[in-house]
């Protein structure tokens, strides 16, 4: 299966028309499947399901009162298509908000959240997807998150309103993806580091994972600001405010950061610093002060990076190396080591955990074939390798995947077949194959 961008199948859409494209009647009317979770999952699953759409037929729908919500895609599937199921309507939905851990706690303990009512959007015009203005309460059938589910039940890690246990007997689980995470960093403060470094400008900045992690630590003497970061500074620019830009609770990628850099949930000493503030303005270099954004999504923390840079400020974020490098803020090096899938794939660069794929083992029929074969498609290197650049660089397959275990890999598997493997993410370190 090869996967094309959801572009170039709106392309398509556009030249053969949407006389028949799916109404929002038909679409409740059709094999309905609802998945929550990770929000760095929604092009890849949205592709995977748009390149199996007969072109004059697919609609799609976003919540009007918030795009990042999730979408809605809707089609007649082609005759001969990736799921097997024949050339039947079919309404998929991809829940965005909440991040990870609503991929997992409701699919797992069977518990209804919010989607988008398709009887509350209107019919798009022409090839532009439609709006919609009410949600309705369903349990998802599966989801997506940056790490095992099991990483969720520790307190700091759990989504708001879930606690206790994932009943992961109810579910199968794939890791199908290795995720690659970075340290995001102020554009100011990325300039600043290479000058306290010695490096040109076209040399990326290097920082210690034990110093990101001890200014991460909700014990951290702020007074010393960015000192541990910038040894050779004297200007009074290494005692700026502190700007921590990260996710709730919940999140994935907030998951992969406590644990990576504090050891959290096995260390219950190093605690992160939870949120002080929801907004993405206010930044500053106030001496000795620290500024924590909390945020639902990446593009919070995006913001927050952006806004901290935008004052002059020096800020730090989590986002996963899909996202590309925008004028406002850049990754840097960890304990030396570029970040980039080619080197988190061979162990040099540590920064990554596995994704999984799960849905529920009560699922029967179309909607149980249809998410076993959403899960392995999004694993398979042929579909990452037809994903954006960026987004290419901030995955590769995990060496248990069947199409790279062999190791005679070739072609694309060669540039997306990982050699090490978390074995679980609560492994400290990353297992070679």
């Amino acid at each position: 299966m090869k996967l094309r961008h959801i572009a170039a199948a709106a392309a398509l859409a556009a030249i053969a028309g949407q006389a028949a494209a799916l109404t929002p009647t038909q679409a409740a009317a059709a094999t309905t499947i609802y998945f929550s979770g990770a929000s760095a999952t929604k092009a890849a699953f949205g592709g995977l399901f748009t390149q199996n759409c007969q072109a004059s037929t697919r609609n799609d729908y976003t919540l009007a009162s918030d795009s990042t919500f999730g979408t809605i895609y809707t089609c007649t599937l082609n005759t001969t298509n990736d799921f097997g199921l024949g050339a039947i309507n079919v309404m998929f939905q991809k829940r965005d908000a909440g991040g990870s851990g609503m991929g997992v706690y409701p699919v797992a303990n069977g518990t209804g959240i919010a989607f988008i009512n398709i009887a509350t959007c209107a019919t798009p015009v022409g090839t532009a997807s439609a709006t919609c203005t009410g949600q309705t309460t369903v349990v998802p059938d599966g989801g997506t998150s940056d790490v095992e589910p099991a990483m969720f039940e520790a307190s700091l890690n759990t989504p708001a309103g879930f606690s206790g246990a994932v009943n992961t007997a109810n579910i199968t689980v794939d890791p199908y993806v290795s995720t690659v995470f970075g340290l995001a960093v102020s554009n100011a403060l990325y300039t600043k580091l290479q000058a306290d470094q010695g490096l040109a400008s076209t040399v990326r900045p290097t920082v210690s994972q034990a110093v990101i992690g001890q200014m991460l630590r909700n014990n951290f003497d702020v007074s010393k600001g960015w000192s541990l970061l910038l040894p050779n500074t004297t200007d009074g620019t290494q005692l700026s405010q502190v700007t921590i830009c990260r996710r709730t609770n919940g999140s994935g990628t907030q998951a992969s950061a406590n644990r990576f850099f504090l050891e959290y949930p096995a260390n219950q000493v190093n605690l992160p610093w939870v949120g002080l503030d929801s907004s993405a303005t206010g930044h500053g270099i106030t001496a000795g002060s620290l500024y924590v954004v909390e945020g639902a999504s990446t593009s919070n923390v995006t913001a927050c990076l952006t806004s901290a840079n935008t004052a002059g400020g020096f800020a730090i974020g989590h986002v996963s190396l899909e996202n590309a490098e925008p004028a406002g803020w850049k990754f840097v090096k960890i304990n030396g080591q570029e970040p980039s899938r080619d080197n988190a794939k061979t162990g040099k660069y540590p920064y990554f955990f596995e994704s999984t794929c799960q849905y529920r083992n009560s699922l029967v029929g179309n909607d149980k074939t249809f998410a076993q074969k959403l899960c392995e498609g999004s694993s398979n290197p042929t579909n990452l390798g037809s994903l954006a650049t960026a987004t290419q660089n901030g995955v590769f397959t995990p060496p248990q995947n069947a199409v790279c275990a062999d190791g005679v890999a070739a072609g694309v598997e060669t540039t997306f077949c990982g050699s090490v493997t978390r074995n679980g993410n609560s492994a400290e370190f990353p297992s070679f194959y």
